[in-house]
């Protein structure tokens, strides 16, 4: 089973640092699991958001989605079950090798 990162992201600035860690980890055979909560869900509107789909799983908490001023409108490539509570993020400390916050 291969090693799995998991990435919180809260700041909406960092689609540069989260791409090229998930492409690397990608690259060197892990498993990536990100969690976009309070700005960090901004990333969502990046234009390069499709290429993290491709390499990563990624849940966005739908709460903090909302209270950016989102609601109601979907995401290319995700679907319901990709909007989800702070269980998801501390599921994901629980089941991965290494974590990070950004």
């Amino acid at each position: 089973m291969p090693e799995k990162l998991g990435i919180c992201v809260a700041r909406p600035d960092s689609m540069t640092h989260v791409l090229g860690l998930a492409r690397a980890a990608k690259k060197g055979g892990r498993d990536i699991d990100i969690f976009l909560t309070g700005q960090g869900v901004h990333l969502t509107r990046d234009p390069r958001f499709p290429e993290l789909l491709k390499v990563a799983r990624i849940g966005v908490c739908e709460v903090s989605y909302h209270a950016n001023g989102y609601k109601g409108q979907p995401v290319p490539g995700l679907a319901d079950k990709d909007f989800v509570t702070q269980m998801r993020n501390a599921e994901m400390v629980e089941k991965c090798d290494r974590y990070l916050v950004l």
